[in-house]
């Protein structure tokens, strides 16, 4: 099977919305976990996980069912989907390398052709410094949150180049910077481009869901704190479906969440291996595409 870059598709349409004639452009929000394997999800047919929001979106989306990251760790397909091309092509061979600052990403593609633009999580495919070119602010985000690579608790990150300790779990914070950055844009006459890196459910596992409705409990059994923390990201997607909803923007609004390489269990990777192998447990990961006004549900295998 031909494996291709993660969502190059998405840099055509930037490109191609530059030029095209004024239509109604749709708000684009790409959400990604750290680590989350193909399995770890209700919809993906976890025994014992509950993720309901991760089903709601699922039945109400299209599901990828077959759907395969750029590389088996992170930054190289977090390279991929900035730019639509191979990491190997755009100097990302491997984790903790930077993107070249020439590279055209998607958030410059559509910040010209009239996006507002914010990256709110971790980053990891260059530095989080303002002046520097591999930041989110030279890879084309007007605004942005980061973290270098993954964090869990009252985490120091770059606000648009300044450092400061933002206090909560990281992943809370992540989607709350990224609600805010909706609210303060929404109905202002500008289409919005958001990217969320969650830095769960990487170790070490010290992020917790809180107040899960009933029914819901937190995970018991083997790997706790990282099926957990995919609760917590699963707490932070109904927020942000909430969110778009209560901003009546939902319809208009391409939501695309998956995760950036396998997961840490091998049993529910949904094939050989895990994260870091380039067996299909390394690459296969869940996937769902939610765009109401254009797409009915449906599942893509």
């Amino acid at each position: 099977m031909t494996r291709q870059p993660l969502f190059p598709a998405l840099l055509l349409f930037a490109a191609a919305t530059a030029v095209a004639a004024p239509v109604r452009k749709p708000h684009v929000i790409l959400v990604m976990a750290d680590d989350q394997g193909y399995g770890d999800a209700g919809f993906t047919g976890h025994p014992t996980l509950q993720t309901p929001h991760m089903d709601a979106m699922a039945a109400n989306g299209v599901v990828f069912d077959r759907f395969y990251a750029a590389a088996p760790v992170c930054s190289p397909t977090r390279a991929s989907v900035m730019t639509g091309r191979n990491p190997i092509r755009v100097n990302v061979p491997n984790h903790g390398h930077y993107l070249r600052p020439h590279e055209t990403t998607v958030a410059e593609a559509l910040k010209s052709a009239g996006y507002v633009t914010g990256h709110f999580g971790k980053w990891h495919i260059g530095s989080v410094q303002a002046e520097s070119p591999t930041s989110p602010g030279g890879a084309g985000f007007d605004e942005w949150l980061s973290g270098l690579n993954f964090f869990d608790l009252n985490p120091y990150l770059s606000r648009n180049g300044k450092y400061e300790q933002v206090k909560g779990q990281g992943s809370v914070i992540s989607m709350d910077a990224t609600i805010e950055f909706l609210r303060k844009h929404a109905g202002k006459g500008k289409p919005m481009f958001a990217v969320t890196w969650f830095p769960a459910p990487h170790d070490p596992h010290r992020e917790q869901p809180a107040d899960l409705p009933e029914g819901i409990r937190p995970y018991q059994g083997s790997n706790a704190g990282y099926y957990r923390e995919i609760q917590l990201i699963d707490q932070q997607l109904g927020r942000l479906r909430a969110a778009l909803r209560e901003l009546e923007i939902a319809d208009d609004t391409l939501l695309w969440y998956s995760s950036d390489n396998g997961g840490l269990v091998k049993e529910h990777s949904g094939g050989r291996e895990r994260k870091g192998s380039i067996y299909e447990g390394g690459l296969r990961v869940p996937s769902v595409l939610e765009w109401p006004a254009k797409y009915k549900p449906k599942k893509v295998s």
